[in-house]
């Protein structure tokens, strides 16, 4: 499923310089640079010949498989417009995140395999970095995150309030949005450094 344009508007490019292997057509193979990607499209350095429509897949280290049409080429490199299924693009916009973020990715992984329990009707008031505030539905929560039933759905990287707990927004769902729970260490004084802002993608 390629992105839309209103979608693409929604997300900023991350600047990520990587090794790339890129695959025209299924038949030629280049190896070429990663220059910045979103979740709709990416920028890459490569000397290959191609031309605008051309089929293909881009190999990234540490992302996704990520496939699609090249929009537009320019003297040493192309940009891609993805052709990705919306549970692809949802892991796909987790990693860049994490990537934009680096300190709030240190020990996620440990975070996100604490189980869940279901709520039932459970209302919180979320507050948005924009000083707005809605109302949403808790669906399921644990010690480390939440995902809620919400009428409207902030940006993804979006540092946000839960309740009284600062968070950060993961990824959209059909209903609203998961956010982790920003950590909070006991040992933590007056004098300790801010935590990081968070950068949406």
């Amino acid at each position: 499923m390629k992105i839309t344009k209103t979608e693409q508007r929604r997300y900023r490019r991350v600047p990520l310089d990587l090794p790339a292997r890129i695959i025209v057509n299924g038949i030629d193979e280049y190896d070429g640079r990663l220059i910045n990607i979103s979740p709709g499209d990416l920028c890459v350095m490569v000397d290959a010949e191609v031309v605008k429509g051309d089929a293909a897949v881009i190999y990234v280290s540490g992302l996704d498989v990520i496939e699609g049409r090249i929009a537009r080429t320019f003297p040493d490199g192309f940009a891609l417009s993805f052709l990705l299924s919306r549970r692809r693009r949802t892991m796909l916009t987790e990693q860049l995140m994490l990537n934009a973020n680096p300190n709030f990715a240190a020990g996620l992984g440990d975070r996100r395999s604490a189980p869940r329990h279901p709520s039932a009707e459970q209302r919180m008031v979320c507050r948005l970095p924009d000083g707005g505030s809605l109302f949403v539905r808790v669906l399921d929560q644990s010690v480390d995150g939440v995902s809620v039933e919400s009428p409207r759905k902030p940006a993804v990287g979006s540092a946000i309030h839960v309740g009284r707990q600062r968070a950060v927004v993961l990824r959209h769902t059909p209903r609203g949005f998961v956010a982790v729970y920003e950590r909070v260490s006991a040992e933590k004084g007056p004098n300790a450094n801010p935590a990081p802002k968070l950068r949406a993608v």
